[in-house]
């Protein structure tokens, strides 16, 4: 009787622990798909002329990219309700046309008026706090 109960014991830690496991993988591979690179198609609503890109890294939780003038570096958190938050971006500080760094201050407010996203498997989507589109980027590889 005590192996019975010592054996249903055992066999019940597995299924727990084997069960956490599955879960984590799960979490992990569904947070991967949003690693890649992104190319930028509009911001604010309006199509973009230019080709700005950028780079995210879910191991990490990096986003990185390069206007027309600068590099541009940081953070972010993504909770499971499609919220995200874009700590403040550091960026280099050269100074190009005022028109290039008018372009880049606005792209970088984007980012960090940034609240919400979508992401379809192709295109991601940020918006803000009431809902309007800011930056919308196609996936261009993983």
């Amino acid at each position: 009787m005590k192996y019975a109960i010592t054996l249903s014991i055992l066999v019940l830690l597995l299924m727990i622990t084997s069960c956490k496991g599955t879960k984590k993988t799960i979490e992990a591979s569904s947070n991967e798909v949003y690693s890649g690179a992104y190319e930028i198609k509009s911001l604010n609503g309006s199509k973009l002329a230019r080709t700005l890109s950028f780079t995210i890294e879910t191991s990490e939780n990096k986003i990185s990219g390069k206007t027309d003038c600068n590099n541009y570096f940081g953070t972010y958190t993504v909770s499971n309700t499609n919220e995200v938050k874009i700590k403040p971006l550091g960026a280099t500080k050269m100074y190009c046309e005022e028109n290039v760094m008018k372009a880049e201050r606005k792209l970088l407010k984007a980012y960090s008026d940034s609240k919400t996203f979508s992401f379809d498997g192709t295109m991601l989507s940020l918006f803000n706090e009431g809902g309007t589109l800011l930056i919308r980027a196609y996936k261009i590889s993983k």
